[in-house]
Parts: structure tokens; C-alpha cells; sequence
């Protein structure tokens, strides 16, 4: 119960100051959760399934999964995908799904910009009849005991990915574009709001010989009235089937939130599995042991070859 409390507490802090959608160390295999622009980005429709379990040992923390597909169509001219996902966190959880198009504009033969509009629906709900919730303060409006609150809301993103060959990436992108009121309670007034969150994800594949790629990937998140945030990450890729990487994640108290480790092992040319270790740095590492992630993906490759490179780019 004293864990459940003071995670509550720091989830308060984080609401006030900091990102209030989660976070993957996976980011770079994860792109379509924050840019629409990504869907059709591949030569090929693919799935892909993510869990996170968060500050294992920890009661309540965050675990969260996402499910997403994505298809070219018309010729690779445009693309479209899906997404859903849930977060919970304590006695809350929200369930996100979106619908997503890209269109893509051929600049050069190298060089392609997609454009991406996408809608979203979010599904937020508490559980205040949980035991875990003590009020302290009786007769708060915000607050009913006996019964669970929820409520909906919807959203609008977009986002440009840009690609040069199969060595770069660039993208920018901003998933919701206004903030949504998300007052659960039985009272007119507002109480909090999802802010809009923007994305900055660059990436490159370095050849070094016919056998080894280094892989650098960044991603920058920031929201008004908090500080900015960053994921950087640098992968090595070995037979283009083994990838091996380490992350930062900035945050925390001033060192940082984590340092990460993750490999992905392309098992055969449809399917590609990925684990994750997060190494909590910032001061609530004494109250749990890491953070772990799975991954899943599954390509549907075509006759003429399927994709050049698993990760990132379509075949040119």
C-alpha cells in the first residue's frame, strides 16, 4: 500500500510537468504510434504487437500494449493504417485507437516525403470502487466512491516522414492536435487535460561491410509548460538478422530516467522479435527492478522480394 501511495504521488508530478503518453523503448520500430506519416512506409502490410511492462515490482505502475497495422496502397502512392492501444496506470487506464493515411511525394528518386493525417478516439476510465483508493478528504467532488467514471474523447494528428534511399529518416509529427478536457468527475468544472504532444524521430543505417550496420536513432518529445525529453539510441545490425542496442532516456532527477538495452532478431524474413531492458536511474529505482518489453512483427512479404531493409525504409 506505501508503494501504491507514492506512486500515485510521482504520477501527479508527472501529470503537472512531464509526457502523459508512455513512452517505448522500441521507438524506432514503434513509429506509426507517433506519426500517421509512417503508414505505407513499408513495401509490404504489416502487424505489429508491443508489451511494457513498467517498474516491475512496483504496485500500480504503468504497463501498457499496442497493436498496429499498416499497408502501401495504390502503387506505394499512399498508405493507411491502424492502431490500437491501452495504458494503465493504478486504478486508471485509457484505451487510444486511431485510423491513419499517408500520401507520398516522390521529390527525387531517392528522396520521398509522405504527409499523414490520421483520427484518433480515447477511452479514459478510474476505478474509484477499487480498494486500493482511500480518501482522505471526505465529500470531494471529484471523487465517487461507489461507482467507475469514464469518459471519451476525440482528436485529430498529422505528421511528414521523409526517407533518402534506405540509409535516412526524418520525421516530425504532433499525434493530437488540441488539448481534450479529461474531468472525470460528476462536477462542470475542468480538472486536467490531455496536452498535444509533438515528435522529432531521425534515424540513419551506416553500412560498414556487406555484413555489419551501425544504426544511430533519436526522438525528441516535448509539451508546452514541460521540460523537453529525448530517447537516443545506437544499434549495430550484424547478417542484417541480429541487432543489438543501447538507449538513453532523458528525465528523472536531473541524470536521466534510464539506460536501456534491447536486441531484435529477424527469425525469418516475415517475423522479427524484439526484447527490451530498461535500467531505471532516476531516484525510483530503489522501489522496483526495471522496466521489460516485448515486441512482435510480422511482414507480409510479396513475390518480388519484400523489403531491403526490416526496420525502417521501403525497397526502393
Amino acid at each position: 500500500m506505501k508503494n501504491f501511495f507514492t506512486i500515485i504521488f510521482l504520477l501527479l508530478g508527472l501529470s503537472l510537468w512531464a509526457q502523459q503518453e508512455p513512452h517505448y523503448t522500441h521507438f524506432m520500430y514503434n513509429q506509426q504510434l507517433y506519426n500517421p506519416a509512417y503508414v505505407g512506409s513499408r513495401n509490404t502490410p504489416s502487424f505489429t504487437a508491443l508489451h511494457r511492462s513498467q517498474w516491475i515490482g512496483f504496485e500500480g505502475a504503468p504497463t501498457s500494449q499496442v497493436l498496429s497495422f499498416q499497408t502501401p496502397i495504390m502503387r506505394e502512392r499512399a498508405g493507411l493504417g491502424a492502431t490500437v492501444s491501452r495504458y494503465a496506470i493504478g486504478v486508471s487506464y485509457a484505451w487510444f485507437g486511431s485510423a491513419a493515411y499517408s500520401y507520398n511525394l516522390k521529390l527525387t528518386q531517392d528522396l520521398n516525403l509522405r504527409l499523414g493525417l490520421q483520427a484518433t478516439l480515447e477511452y479514459l476510465g478510474i476505478n474509484f470502487a477499487d480498494p486500493k483508493v482511500v480518501t482522505v478528504s471526505q465529500f470531494d467532488p471529484s471523487i465517487n466512491e461507489n461507482r467507475f467514471q469514464d469518459d471519451y474523447v476525440g482528436n485529430v494528428g498529422v505528421g511528414a516522414y521523409l526517407t533518402y534511399k534506405n540509409m535516412f529518416y526524418f520525421g516530425v509529427s504532433a499525434p493530437q492536435l488540441y488539448p481534450n478536457d479529461i474531468g472525470l468527475n460528476d462536477i462542470s468544472i475542468t480538472t486536467a487535460k490531455i496536452a498535444p504532444h509533438r515528435y522529432v524521430n531521425l534515424g540513419a543505417v551506416i553500412p560498414v561491410s556487406e555484413q555489419l550496420d551501425l544504426m544511430p536513432n533519436f526522438m525528441l518529445k516535448w509539451v508546452d509548460h514541460a521540460p523537453v525529453s529525448f530517447d537516443a539510441n545506437f544499434s549495430v545490425r550484424y547478417l542484417q538478422k541480429l541487432t543489438l542496442g543501447v538507449s538513453y532516456r532523458a528525465g528523472g532527477d536531473g541524470k536521466g530516467e534510464s539506460m536501456d538495452g534491447l536486441v531484435f532478431f529477424q527469425v525469418h524474413p516475415k517475423f522479427g522479435v524484439g526484447l527490451g531492458y530498461d535500467y531505471t536511474i532516476s531516484k525510483i529505482r530503489q522501489y522496483q527492478s526495471g522496466t521489460v518489453e516485448v515486441m512482435l512483427r510480422y511482414d507480409f512479404r510479396d513475390d518480388k522480394g519484400g523489403l531491403e531493409n526490416p526496420r525502417y525504409f521501403k525497397k526502393k
